[in-house]
């Protein structure tokens, strides 16, 4: 979801340095990558963030290619080199991979519009039904980690691994079903 700011690399300087002096920051979001849990229209309250201390499901704000992004963090890569979080927007499938210092803030809270002006209501983000799946994959994952076999980063998965990851895509889709169409 991209933000409704400019596209100008200042803009996250500016986020970052409002987030660092008042501890806070609302923007409003605009775009479908994460409907049904953020809509066009609503604003987002801000707490600032270290990448490595988001959890898993956490929805962030980051530094994307080209701009802004609002998106939930669906894994953690743990590599050699270091870590790497792996974002995603709720309604769609692109995968960003991006450093933790890429992290500017995290998603608190919502405000959601009322049916007049000025009527809309503050909610609190809290753990849905993505949060839960991706936590638990993720645990699992780790517990059996030893016990899979080495990969290798671009290498291709054999039929195991292709069916693991369409299992996979297949209950994010499911659990993707489970979330509020409205707060």
């Amino acid at each position: 979801m991209r933000l409704n700011l400019s596209d100008e690399p200042i803009t996250a300087e500016l986020l970052a340095e409002a987030l660092a002096r008042t501890g806070s920051a609302v923007i409003a979001v605009d775009g479908t990558s994460m409907h049904p849990t953020l809509q066009m229209g609503w604003r987002v309250f801000l707490k600032p963030a270290n990448g490595e201390d988001l959890r898993i499901g956490d929805i962030a704000v980051f530094r994307g290619e080209r701009y802004l992004t609002v998106h939930r963090l669906v894994w953690r890569e743990r590599t050699p080199a270091g870590t790497t979080l792996v974002f995603r927007g709720d309604y769609n499938r692109l995968r960003e991979r991006i450093a933790p210092a890429a992290v500017l803030a995290r998603v608190a809270a919502v405000e959601v519009p009322g049916p007049k002006k000025g009527a809309g209501r503050v909610v609190a983000l809290e753990a849905d039904a993505l949060t839960l799946f991706y936590r638990l994959a993720f645990a699992i994952h780790s517990l059996f980690r030893p016990l899979l076999p080495a990969t290798t980063p671009g290498a291709v998965p054999g039929p195991l691994g292709r069916a693991a990851r369409s299992a996979f895509a297949a209950l994010e889709r499911l659990f993707g079903l489970l979330l509020p169409s409205r707060r």
